[in-house]
């Protein structure tokens, strides 16, 4: 019985060519005595020496350069905004003179209007910090694969599957 060899089973195929398998190691059909050695051929002639090698060529003339400039290329995306910086500290002004004392009025008396606040002057915005490294790329995984015979008849000719820890081949 021919068996079907192969690098590469197709996946339908891969349960028919183990069933035949264990049809031939069943059937008692692998092995026998070794036949007796045949001769040896005759030697083959020997291969000349090769010749030496030649010498270079000499290097031939540049081309011109008279291609025409390219277009220049589209402007690149805008970067993110930099962080706000620290606020400067608060300006230092002098205080005004003292006004001149109101006239005193009348017992009971109106209270008069508030002040102005005053203007602190805020301080310039710093500078944006650095952008940190990208960190390190993470292991490649690895992939094992494996064929596990099935634990119940498939009911598919010659498929194979495991009954009781033992091979079989189904009759379909």
């Amino acid at each position: 019985m021919a068996i079907l060899s192969s690098r590469s089973y197709d996946r339908n195929m891969l349960g028919v060519v183990l069933g035949q398998v264990v049809n031939v190691i069943n059937n008692g059909s692998v092995g026998g005595p070794t036949g007796v050695t045949g001769p040896a051929g005759p030697t083959g002639s020997s291969t000349g020496a090769t010749g030496n090698t030649g010498p270079a060529g000499a290097t031939g003339p540049t081309g011109p350069n008279s291609g025409a400039t390219g277009p220049q290329g589209p402007q690149g995306a805008q970067g993110a905004a930099g962080a706000t910086g620290a606020t400067g500290a608060t300006g230092q002004g002098n205080t005004g003179p003292a006004g001149p004392a109101g006239v005193t009025g009348p017992t009971p008396g109106v209270t008069g209007a508030t002040g102005p606040t005053g203007l602190g002057v805020v301080g310039p915005t710093g500078a944006a910090g650095f952008t940190g490294a990208t960190g390190p790329t993470g292991p490649t995984g690895t992939v094992l694969t494996a064929f596990v015979a099935p634990t119940a008849d498939p009911h598919v000719l010659h498929a194979v599957w495991s009954n009781a820890g033992v091979l079989t081949v189904s009759a379909g």
